[in-house]
């Protein structure tokens, strides 16, 4: 089972609900170091094959039948995060070229174009805004799709991991993000994801 997103989009806070909820590691298509709050998440560290956890990280268009965990997030927050993680923690890369999709994986809105996750089969779509403000009923939906019970339940908070690693978490905050982005790099982000922004409701 996969779960994924587009960078930047909540796929790390889904594994620490999945860890907290159910004693689930989820592992990862890619060599990552969480060893400064690994016990926290739950995860696996560094690459893992998809043959030894049951649900496996990624941020790449997997275009197999898998089940999936999709989570998205408002595209203009998730590109201001990405740019930042970027400057951090690989090269930097501009605000522009991210919103043009010049990046391993694409755009945001093709990433979701191709994951489709409205009409993939066997596929949980999840908005990152709703997991962190009511982590409870993310893990209730995810017990659904799973076909399982919790064993637990989230006992801290976005601030606590931020606490934990400010560098990986940052605010967390779509607003913050998004007020980031220049009048030129909005329109240029209107004319690429617009559309997507409305059918996803993130603008009203």
């Amino acid at each position: 089972m996969w779960l994924a997103s587009y960078p930047r989009s909540g796929n790390t806070f889904l594994r620490v609900l999945l860890n907290a909820g159910f004693g689930t590691k989820v592992g990862s298509k890619y060599d990552e170091d969480y060893s400064a709050f690994s016990e926290a998440f739950g995860t696996a560290l560094g690459r893992a094959s998809p043959d030894l956890f049951r649900i496996v990280k990624t941020h790449d268009i997997e275009t197999d039948a898998q089940p999936a965990i999709y989570i998205v997030r408002d595209g203009r927050a998730a590109i201001v995060s990405y740019y930042h993680y970027c400057r951090r923690f690989e090269f930097e890369r501009s605000l522009e070229s991210i919103i043009d999709g010049q990046t391993p994986f694409g755009s945001w809105s093709s990433h979701f174009g191709g994951w489709n996750p409205g009409r993939r089969g066997n596929t949980l779509l999840l908005r990152f805004e709703e997991v962190v403000a009511r982590p409870e009923e993310a893990i209730e939906q995810l017990a659904e799709f799973l076909g399982t019970t919790p064993t637990g339940g989230f006992k801290g908070d976005f601030a606590k991991l931020q606490k934990t690693s400010p560098d990986f978490f940052r605010s967390g905050s779509n607003a913050k993000n998004s007020a980031e982005l220049t009048a030129e790099q909005l329109k240029q982000f209107d004319a690429l994801h617009g559309d997507l922004m409305h059918e996803l409701g993130y603008y009203c």
